[in-house]
């Protein structure tokens, strides 16, 4: 006979699938479906999934007035969130629903950019983690990048069950890392950075686009400018590597030599410990797409530190941060997913 204290199997399956995010609050009454994110309330009569309740989050977080003004300008020089916006919807429109009335679809490159940013902002507004400010850089084009970074990277702790306490970012006398996380079950803290490698030619950047075959990895200066911040816990540090598809499969030798070897091999050659306890690589190159291609293929990668300075008392929950990583790109297909 099972304990009552048993966690039930559809609770640790879903924590499985998405991690330690708050189940959310859901209901239907007069043909509308409401939901409760974090203590705000939204409701429609057109969210029967929750990716149709995905689609139209970013507009609470943005505001529609920012939306209705992005979509007026020209398509080259709308924000990247309107130009994946206006894709999608473009897709959408393409499809036929099924037998039973429901719409299949095979994400493109800017769906999945879309969707994919939507349900990270529900995880950090579910969370109370979505300051002002982070969505005022997420509306900026120059600043677009670093924050979805960043973005991604608190969504990633909160699924990695860390509760977030961001810095002062306006305070311009010090040099200091994103934010702290604090482990529940343990009460481990970590200092966290989020870091994103920016391309010519790529989500917003001025310049031409660099070819494909002739871009280059190069992310040590942004190591270096992580590792020069002061911390005070195990420092965990989110890397965007922003390659294009066609870049080398990760875990290759090609992905080593190009990406790993760089960072690490002064410090070996000088006997140096790793001033970090984990490094997160990323690299989604959704954006990278522009037409109705599938999404392309996406990963995350941990390199744990070497005899780091400040060690953890509890490894666990640096484990369950590279864990959680491998997570992201799960959508609940239901809402009694999301329940």
């Amino acid at each position: 006979m099972s304990s009552p204290y048993e966690e039930p199997e559809a609770m640790k399956a879903r924590r499985n699938r998405f991690g330690k995010v708050r189940p959310m609050i859901h209901a239907d009454f007069q043909g509308q479906k409401f939901v409760a994110v974090g203590s705000n309330f939204y409701h429609s009569s057109k969210w029967p999934v929750p990716l149709d309740f995905l689609h139209d989050f970013p507009k609470y977080v943005f505001t529609r007035e920012w939306f209705e003004a992005e979509l007026a300008k020209p398509f080259e020089e709308r924000h990247p969130v309107i130009q994946w916006y206006d894709l999608t919807c473009k897709l959408q429109a393409k499809q036929e629903p099924d037998s039973e009335g429901m719409y299949r679809i095979t994400p493109s490159g800017p769906m999945d950019a879309y969707i994919l940013l939507s349900y990270d902002l529900y995880i950090l507004q579910h969370h109370s983690s979505l300051p002002d400010r982070l969505v005022e850089r997420l509306k900026n084009r120059d600043g677009f990048q670093g924050a979805r970074h960043e973005v991604f990277a608190v969504a990633t702790c909160i699924r990695a069950g860390f509760d977030i306490e961001f810095e002062d970012d306006t305070d311009r006398t010090t040099k200091h890392t994103e934010f702290v996380a604090t482990h529940r079950e343990t009460g481990q803290k970590i200092n966290v950075e989020a870091k994103s490698k920016r391309r010519k030619g790529v989500l917003s950047k001025p310049g031409p686009r660099v070819s494909d075959e002739r871009v280059r990895v190069r992310v040590r200066r942004l190591i270096n400018d992580a590792i020069a911040k002061p911390v005070q816990h195990p420092y965990v540090i989110f890397l965007d590597l922003n390659l294009p598809p066609s870049s080398p499969i990760r875990m290759s030798q090609a992905w080593f030599d190009k990406i790993v070897q760089p960072i690490i091999r002064d410090r070996e050659e000088k006997g140096e410990s790793d001033p970090w306890s984990l490094l997160v690589f990323s690299n989604y190159p959704d954006h990278y797409l522009d037409g109705d291609e599938p999404a392309p293929s996406g990963y995350a990668v941990g390199l744990f530190g070497k005899n780091p300075p400040i060690d953890a008392a509890h490894p666990e929950a640096i484990r369950a941060v590279i864990e959680a990583a491998w997570k992201f790109g799960n959508i609940p297909e239901s809402f009694e997913d999301m329940g």
